[in-house]
């Protein structure tokens, strides 16, 4: 980082290198933050919008699961949303997105995510100031409608990060889903979010946490994460797997499932693992094209419940970070991130993280 300048990783256009900008570091004006990224892990999102599996602005900064340091605060900026103190030097992690607070969405129907004036850390064009909003990059520049967060000094860089946006969005899953204690939950996808999914069923008092995928060793470890149940779906029919489910559960099906692997070809087999009157979340398939076929009669006779989850609000990443420091010696937090890349080494990290086999992939800029 230089005296007036930053260094950003940029997308330029998809399916393509990510290449060295310097930008010039704002002024933080009233009500914004100026912070030194210290780590960012790269989420699905961004691997779909690098390969373009989904459309995306060019050029774009990407990156949106980031720890920064405080660096300068704009004026009237003194605590961070749980009313806790703020100073240079401070570690903050905040929402994805940077909402108005007065739209209708916001302040009428409580979906802040949905603003419609919403900026998005590592999804917004960055050609025009402040340009420095995305995670891939030494300086980021938060807005006044962001909801920042304080990171307590027990919980480190790379256990922080994808708490925004992996764990609170799973947060805000489980809430939508209502799940409760001694009930019976499926989770399809073993990456960060599903080994997210079984811990906080674990903590919230679940009985049987099934979690399925293709690849032994995630099964594996989601065991570490509370699931109490795996299933290798490699090869197995709906019919098979609903049987499975069945048997784990009594012979009545789950209360609740998640759908975190991002495949729409198993939403059918986990509305049919549901027991009559169950809950459907569905959060992995955000990409255009992701369709699949079911049939509404059974919907309907056994009162099934359907609700789609697309990022978070501030209280959930309140609740993840919370949820990391409570639960900091019942699971292997620290294991998730299996591999960190200096910035100047950021395309190798994607291609790291496209291939499947890492849970969660950091840049931690030097």
């Amino acid at each position: 980082m230089g005296k007036d300048t930053a260094k950003a990783a940029v997308m330029t256009a998809q399916r393509s290198p990510l290449e060295m900008i310097r930008y010039p570091i704002p002024t933080p004006a009233p009500g914004t933050l100026l912070v030194r990224v210290v780590c960012c892990t790269i989420c699905g999102s961004d691997i779909h919008s690098w390969s373009g599996r989904r459309s995306s602005p060019v050029p774009v900064i990407l990156g949106h699961e980031i720890v920064g340091s405080i660096i300068a605060m704009g004026e009237g900026v003194q605590s961070d949303a749980g009313d806790r103190p703020l100073a240079p030097g401070d570690r903050i992690t905040w929402t994805i997105a940077d909402n108005c607070g007065k739209c209708y969405y916001c302040r009428e129907k409580h979906l802040p995510m949905k603003c419609r004036r919403l900026k998005k850390y590592g999804h917004d064009n960055c050609d025009t100031p402040p340009h420095l909003m995305g995670g891939f990059a030494e300086v980021c520049h938060i807005g006044p409608g962001t909801g920042v967060v304080k990171i307590p000094d027990e919980i480190p860089d790379t256990v922080a990060a994808p708490a925004n946006c992996a764990l609170a969005t799973v947060v805000a899953g489980w809430e939508a889903g209502r799940i409760r204690a001694f009930e019976n939950v499926l989770i399809q996808g073993a990456g960060a979010l599903g080994i997210y999914a079984a811990a906080l069923a674990s903590h919230c008092g679940c009985r049987r946490i099934i979690v399925t995928d293709v690849q032994k060793p995630r099964l594996k470890f989601a065991r570490a994460f509370g699931a109490t149940d795996t299933i290798n779906v490699a090869g197995m029919t709906r019919e098979q797997f609903a049987g499975a489910v069945r048997d784990l559960t009594g012979g009545f099906g789950v209360d609740c499932a998640m759908e975190v692997a991002g495949a729409p070809e198993l939403i059918p087999a986990g509305l049919a693992c549901l027991r009559t009157g169950g809950r459907y979340v569905e959060i992995g398939n955000s990409f255009p094209g992701a369709v699949f076929s079911y049939d509404a009669s059974d919907i309907i006779w056994r009162r099934l419940t359907i609700c789609g989850v697309h990022n978070y609000d501030t209280a959930h990443l309140q609740q993840a970070i919370d949820f990391l420091a409570a639960a900091a010696r019942k699971f292997p937090f620290e294991k998730i991130v299996t591999r960190r890349y200096p910035l100047e080494e950021v395309n190798e990290a994607m291609e790291a993280a496209a291939s499947g086999e890492f849970i969660r992939v950091a840049v931690i800029p030097e």
